[in-house]
């Protein structure tokens, strides 16, 4: 019964991207092959015919919870979904309760989250680049290792990405046409993100922050002038309302000490250099100085670990050639830098992507961590850097489709 319900599911995923992209074929191949290649991944893990990396620890740690808040509370547990710090688990303990338990059919809400991702990407490039950037994007999510793994077992990331790409196309709408719909949108989405894990709603604090030093220069610019903007003034009270809030109340972010409780960023920062997968030891941090100087080659560790030379197990190899598409990604950033900048969107995309760069790298000490880290933003990384990728699977003769 079990595995009937984890391939019904498949199936009905599988169904859904024909039914929505029948006027859109070119929608489907990279829909289509996102699905396929994560469905792989979940049946070599579910027939244990593979022991797929981090198919165990927290992927066992969330469907265990969810099996109990399923038995537990049935489908009440919805009610403290904000209160256990287990969104993901209590996600699919609804899905237990209403349909009965199956950890493949827990692992096919992943796969479907993953392949919605890879059209969220497609639709975002669609927004601040055109249809050949938008496609190269969405064909590079679909075969991007991480991104299929994590996609395909009972872990945060595909939840995470899957959001902050909503969250990411909330903001493309809000500056192109601020409108009170676009504005819900992000709040939601960061919010849900706080629940799922909480450094990633840092993207929307600075994407706020950014907002309301922007909306004030434009007040002060219009004053200059004796003109008077009312459509400005009240989006900038809206944007004000949640940051006042938040400091108002001291909310807390899960995982994040007070931005200047140096001592306990420090030791946070050294928590998770252990194992084989550890960084050197001599990037360990023991002053506040160092939180700048080692922070910065933590950083490099972060975005392009395992090195050659950190090698020490045949899965670190899969790690290094991770490394190396971040790495190729970076190139293809620099090389689209000038564009990026000019365009108010990506120039907040870039901030959010900096930003989530300085608080995850401070707050990891070993690549096995960091890898599955990264992949929760990369992405933001695909979308900046498509407009330069080269084409390797791309047809230039296509067909355009309306969109």
């Amino acid at each position: 019964m079990e595995d009937l319900l984890g391939w019904l599911f498949l199936l009905s995923i599988c169904l859904s991207i024909f039914i929505c992209t029948k006027n859109y074929p070119h929608i489907r191949n990279f829909l289509l092959t996102a699905f396929l290649l994560r469905t792989i991944c979940v049946l070599l893990d579910h027939y244990e015919i593979v022991t797929l990396p981090d198919s165990y620890g927290d992927s066992g740690k969330f469907e265990s919870k969810a099996l109990e808040l399923s038995r537990d509370y049935g489908l009440l547990a919805v009610i403290d979904f904000y209160k256990n710090g287990y969104l993901i688990s209590t996600i699919i303990s609804i899905f237990y309760s209403i349909f009965g338990e199956s950890k493949m059919m827990a692992q096919s809400i992943s796969v479907a989250l993953g392949t919605a991702s890879v059209y969220l990407v497609y639709q975002l490039s669609l927004m601040v680049w055109d249809y050949t950037s938008a496609k190269k994007a969405a064909w590079i999510t679909a075969f991007f290792p991480t991104l299929i793994l994590y996609s395909s077992l009972i872990l945060r990331e595909s939840y995470v990405v899957f959001f902050l790409l909503v969250g990411l196309i909330g903001i493309a709408k809000f500056m192109r046409n601020k409108t009170i719909s676009s504005f819900l949108q992000i709040l939601v989405s960061f919010y849900i993100l706080k629940l799922l894990h909480g450094p990633a709603v840092i993207g929307g604090l600075i994407f706020f922050i950014y907002s309301i030093l922007s909306s004030i220069k434009k007040m002060l610019i219009n004053i200059n002038y004796l003109k008077a903007n009312l459509s400005n003034l009240f989006f900038l009270i809206l944007l004000l309302i949640p940051m006042t809030l938040f400091f108002i109340y001291d909310i807390k972010i899960p995982y994040l000490p007070s931005l200047f409780d140096f001592s306990t960023i420090i030791s946070k920062s050294n928590m998770g250099m252990i194992d084989t997968a550890s960084y050197p030891s001599w990037l360990s941090i023991n002053s506040n100085y160092e939180l700048i100087t080692k922070g910065i080659i933590k950083a490099f560790y972060f975005l392009y670990s395992p090195f050659i030379w950190d090698i020490r197990t045949p899965y670190h190899i899969f790690g290094l050639l991770d490394g190396m598409l971040y790495f190729i990604l970076t190139i293809y950033l620099f090389k689209n830098w000038q564009v990026i900048w000019a365009n108010p969107i990506t120039r907040i995309f870039i901030l959010l992507f900096i930003c989530y760069i300085v608080v995850y790298a401070l707050g990891v000490g070993n690549f096995g961590t960091g890898i599955r880290h990264r992949s929760k933003f990369v992405v933001i990384f695909i979308v900046l850097a498509a407009p330069k990728i080269h084409k390797f699977i791309f047809s230039t003769k296509e067909k355009l489709y309306k969109r």
